[in-house]
């Protein structure tokens, strides 16, 4: 707010008013107050003036009164008193100054034959009026002559012996004189200007500086006034702001807030949470007590005993509790109560805070199920499977009772996923999850994640309840589902650990079961296997080369082999790195065992990059520009940035990007595959060419040749090794060959390892060919001669050991 709206604000407020009228007050009494300073002033320069003249005319007229004594002493040529006078006074005012401050003249009356008669009707008024006063006395007055103001003192004179005896001698024909008759007066006419103006000018200042000085001490007052009304006003609007915010605020939470005045703890206050809480207006509340409103159960709630009332700022928690009210049905509400002392110390109001938790309940018991339970197959999860196997081996280890666990899991559903799409993988997962539940009689039935599920077989006699149970479940899915309207088959395999025989513990039962699984998963579907030691020991050893395997890189226990790649006429076009691992206590471990143990755990990333970076610096020393190809694991796409990887070590190795051949099996793809065909996009901008290996061994490739420009499709081993045996594989090997020269795309056949082979790939057009006919996996010194050879020296004779 600017200074000129507080003006305006200030004048339109009390104070200003007020001000105002004390201005006006103020003007009023400073003009009087100057005005009769003024008056005063005037008053004192008459009758000190009038002191003055009258005492100077008094010593005049005692002059010529001794005068008129002693004329008789002068002789007869001596003027008489009235002509001295007259003549005295004459002969002053021709001597006197012209500037003087007065004028002096004696006049006479009129009629008495005087020389000097009154010089204006005023004086000639004064003069008779001293003659028809027995004892006349001098009068002063102001008057104006001449534009200006004057005062004017006239002293009576009156006629001495020697004067009537003068006159009276001298014109007999004349009016008489007679002793003490008014013959004239002394008149002194005394300029008032500057006094005047003089006291003007001081009863001005004074009345100014009094109306400024109460005007400023109005103005201060009505300053600190409209301060202390503003702020008031200030503090009353933020009050009623304040008043105003509180009532929104309660107005608007979403707690019920409910006010009972004390003792018959009648409704005063109500905000919107409670009135539709509650379902009843609060109009038809306020002023009656929650018994005449409220269904008792309601009501008894709300009503707080003597007792508790009596306990000033005492909060009482009424824990939660389920109401059944008049229009929302059965709520759950958690309530607290506080009673409010009035001016005598008393608990006067009662304050009754509710919070209405239904949703919140319903909501925990929700999250409460979720965290316990599948979310796909609404079966309890691993969480709750932990639970309930702790439970059940407490009470087993407590009574002496066996139990078994039963770990099973689904066959041929990522081949599901592949044909027919994720959602057909999970409505069969609901329906095995629906069978299980079902065939189980009473187990408890878990989904411990993707296509594994765990069962509680309780009960005796143990093994042949849980033998029985894994029968059951076999048979359940030994005909094909309808699943969405199609026809699928798949089968089970189960493993069994039964307490306490083949552990005493939860994680090692669970971990038992599932060596057991994993064996009757090794021997196909459809078969149940018990726990055995064999298994345990296996799992062991298992978990003991996945430890080992984690200081093969910084042990540099890893070495890389090389097998040659030729063309279909034999020229050597480069070499595939493969990964050995010289164990130090097991030997040479086959790639079949640990890669798939570092893919589990992870480990396949740094030993991926490792693999890479070797590879490439290894290929970048060859003098002949030959590729080089490298297998990457589904698991480098679902961890770390791959691409800037491959271009990090490109630019570390100097290797030419083109030379660089990835190759990827379909289960790149299959895990995420927009993510991986990001990445995969990112790859082929560096300038290196992408490889399907193992093509034909899934079900999606050819959807994957549609989505991603390949640059190489290689044939699994598989069927190259069947072409001499199974005319199928012939089959599919010639398809494959024909699809991609439509395609444009070069073809590699793995594993080829006879004369006959080489000469049907030939027959059909094969492109490239690798195996044991051209050259087995190993070190680069086995071929460095090749490496260093002009480009078509190398045969495939001359390649084989």
């Amino acid at each position: 707010m600017n200074f000129a709206d507080v003006c305006k604000r200030f004048l339109r407020s009390r104070s200003g008013l007020g001000l105002l009228l004390h201005v006006s007050l103020c003007a009023l009494l400073s003009a009087a107050v100057g005005y009769g300073v003024c008056l005063s002033g005037l008053d004192w320069f008459k009758e000190h003036k009038s002191e003055e003249k009258v005492t100077a005319l008094q010593l005049v007229d005692a002059f010529v009164t001794n005068y008129a004594a002693v004329r008789s002493q002068l002789g007869g040529e001596a003027p008489v008193p009235a002509t001295f006078r007259a003549h005295s006074i004459e002969l002053f005012n021709q001597k006197r100054d012209s500037d003087a401050d007065f004028r002096l003249r004696w006049v006479g009356r009129q009629g008495r034959e005087i020389r000097t008669a009154p010089t204006d009707a005023r004086m000639a008024a004064t003069i008779e009026a001293f003659a028809a006063e027995p004892n006349p006395k001098p009068q002063s007055e102001m008057l104006t002559f001449d534009a200006q103001p004057w005062f004017r003192t006239v002293y009576p004179t009156l006629a001495q012996q020697s004067c009537v005896d003068c006159h009276n001698r001298l014109q007999p024909n004349a009016i008489a004189w007679r002793l003490n008759d008014v013959m004239g007066a002394f008149v002194i006419d005394v300029p008032a200007g500057p006094f005047v103006h003089s006291i003007l000018l001081q009863s001005v200042g004074l009345g100014l500086a009094l109306f400024l000085a109460l005007a400023l001490v109005g103005l201060a007052i009505a300053v600190l006034h409209f301060r202390q009304m503003a702020e008031r006003e200030t503090a009353a609007g933020e009050i009623s702001r304040a008043q105003t915010f509180l009532h929104t605020i309660i107005e608007n939470m979403p707690l019920m807030v409910s006010v009972n005045q004390l003792p018959e703890q009648r409704y005063v206050l109500l905000n919107r949470a409670a009135e539709a809480l509650f379902g009843i207006p609060r109009n038809d509340m306020i002023g009656r007590r929650p018994q005449d409103v409220l269904p008792k159960a309601a009501a008894d709630v709300f009503c707080a005993s003597e007792e508790e009332t009596s306990r000033p700022n005492s909060v009482t928690l009424v824990d939660e509790h389920v109401l059944e009210m008049p229009q929302g049905g059965a709520r759950t509400l958690s309530t607290k109560r506080l009673p409010i002392l009035g001016e005598d110390g008393a608990p006067k109001y009662l304050l009754n805070l509710s919070e209405d938790i239904t949703e919140r309940k319903r909501a925990e018991e929700r999250i409460a199920y979720i965290a316990y339970h599948d979310a796909l197959t609404d079966l309890p999860n691993r969480a709750a499977f932990s639970e309930r196997l702790a439970s059940t081996l407490d009470g087993a280890s407590a009574g002496g009772a066996a139990f078994a666990v039963v770990c099973v899991d689904l066959f041929r559903l990522k081949e599901i996923n592949d044909t027919f799409g994720y959602a057909a993988g999970d409505a069969l997962l609901c329906e095995i999850a629906r069978q299980l539940r079902s065939t189980a009689r009473g187990a408890f039935v878990a989904r411990l994640g993707g296509d594994e599920f765990a069962l509680i077989a309780t009960g005796d006699p143990q093994p042949a309840t849980a033998e029985a149970l894994a029968t059951r479940l076999l048979r359940t899915v030994a005909d094909d589902l309808d699943v969405g309207g199609r026809r699928l088959r798949v089968s089970l395999s189960v493993g069994i650990a039964v307490f306490p025989a083949d552990g005493t513990e939860a994680t090692r039962l669970l971990a038992n079961a599932d060596a057991a699984l994993h064996r009757a998963k090794a021997e196909g579907g459809g078969t149940i296997r018990f726990f055995e030691s064999a298994m345990d020991q296996r799992l062991r050893e298992r978990r003991a080369l996945q430890d080992d395997l984690r200081f093969a890189v910084p042990g540099r226990q890893l070495v890389l082999h090389y097998q040659p790649q030729a063309l279909i006429g034999g020229k050597i076009i480069g070499f595939e790195a493969l990964a050995r691992w010289e164990h130090p206590v097991h030997g040479r471990v086959s790639p079949d065992r640990f890669i798939p143990l570092a893919e589990e755990s992870g480990l396949i990333v740094p030993i991926g990059e490792w693999i890479l970076r070797e590879a490439c610096r290894e290929a970048a020393s060859w003098p002949r520009p030959l590729q080089i190809a490298v297998n990457l694991s589904p698991v480098q796409f679902r961890q770390g940035e791959l691409a800037e990887l491959v271009h990090a070590i490109l630019i570390e190795t100097g290797l030419a990007p083109d030379r660089l051949h990835l190759e990827i099996t379909e289960g790149v793809l299959v895990d995420d595959f927009s993510r991986a065909l990001s990445i995969l996009r990112r790859l082929k901008t560096l300038g290196v060419h992408i490889a399907m290996d193992d093509f034909g061994t899934g079900y999606s490739s050819l959807s994957y040749l549609q989505a991603f420009p390949f640059d190489k499709i290689k044939i699994d081993r598989t069927f190259i090794a069947n072409l001499e045996r199974n005319p199928q594989s012939a089959a599919i090997v010639s398809g494959v060959i024909g699809l991609a020269r439509g395609l444009s795309l070069p073809v590699l056949a793995e594993g080829v390892e006879t004369e006959s082979q080489l000469a049907f790939l030939a027959r059909e057009a094969c492109d490239e060919i690798q195996g044991y006919l051209i050259g087995q996996p190993c070190p680069m010194s086995v071929y460095g001669e090749w490496v260093r050879r002009p480009v078509d020296e190398p045969k495939i004779s001359a390649l084989a050991p």
